[in-house]
């Protein structure tokens, strides 16, 4: 049987994303883990992989994800379970293909999700997107865009960046996704539309990924969501939609602060239609 079309969301960090998984995953039909970081430098390094075994492949495979700084925020202990059965797999399944879809599949049946499709909303995946891209020819992309200085200011708060680092991490993101994502398999949705008109939206991005959708899923919250029942800045994804953070950036920066951001920066908001 041939397995369903990733669906990965990208963009820069604070733009979504996990609202995004939320309501993907009220619906049933996908299964969106927690931010997983390094799906991109697994798909680069596994070239480097190929002079050993199988059963090599599969403990380092597993152990770029399982051990990783923010793994507890999967919310399950470790790939041992995992590996086991990798490890038995018949060899037309020793690919990394085949590992990536068992790994999710993995994931989801650990959360009680049963959808036999699989996505990745982690934002740092922009940072290896060429790689991701082109190893996933199937693949379709929801890129989400916010307003930069919002974007930033959300960073700051949530204590993840300083306000140069965080601007640079903006610039580098939608930089990577204007060069590297593919037209005819990705989405643009612009954050602001999707928190003031969530129903119109979703049923776009609905549409674009080939599943249904149904009103009820905006405010429908599964269970076992990881992350965003650990992080604090995640609190909002779990309470209605709203608009309200739309321009909460004046209350962290101010138009000094922005005159200073680099040009690149104003050039991808001018491209993106943000002014004033």
């Amino acid at each position: 049987m041939t397995q369903p079309s990733p669906l990965l969301v990208v963009g820069a960090p604070r733009s979504g994303n996990t609202l995004v998984r939320r309501v993907l995953l009220a619906s049933g039909q996908i299964y969106i883990p927690p931010e997983t970081y390094v799906l991109g430098e697994v798909i680069e390094r596994w070239k480097r992989w190929r002079r050993l075994d199988w059963r090599e492949k599969v403990f380092l495979f597993a152990s770029y994800f399982d051990r990783h700084a923010n793994w507890p925020e999967m919310d399950v202990p470790s790939l041992a379970a995992f590996v086991a059965e990798a490890v038995g797999w018949p060899e037309e399944k020793h690919d990394l293909r085949a590992l990536l879809d068992g790994l999710y599949g993995f994931l989801a049946r650990q959360h009680g999700f049963a959808a036999p499709r699989w996505g990745d909303k982690t934002p740092w995946n922009t940072m290896h997107l060429k790689s991701i891209v082109k190893f996933l020819p199937d693949a379709q992309f929801l890129y989400l865009v916010r307003d930069g200085r919002d974007s930033v200011a959300s960073q700051v708060k949530a204590d993840m960046r300083t306000v140069d680092v965080a601007v640079d991490r903006w610039v580098q993101a939608n930089s990577a996704c204007a060069r590297f994502l593919p037209r005819d398999r990705t989405l643009k949705m612009f954050y602001e539309d999707i928190v003031t008109k969530p129903e119109g939206a979703f049923d776009r991005i609905f549409g674009f990924a080939r599943m249904d959708f149904a009103p009820e899923y905006l405010t429908r919250v599964p269970a076992n969501l990881g992350d965003i029942e650990q992080l604090d800045h995640h609190a909002a994804v779990l309470k209605p939609i709203t608009p309200a953070s739309i321009g909460n950036w004046k209350k962290t920066l101010n138009e000094t602060d922005v005159a200073r951001f680099p040009n690149a920066f104003r050039q991808h908001m001018t491209r993106h239609g943000y002014t004033g």
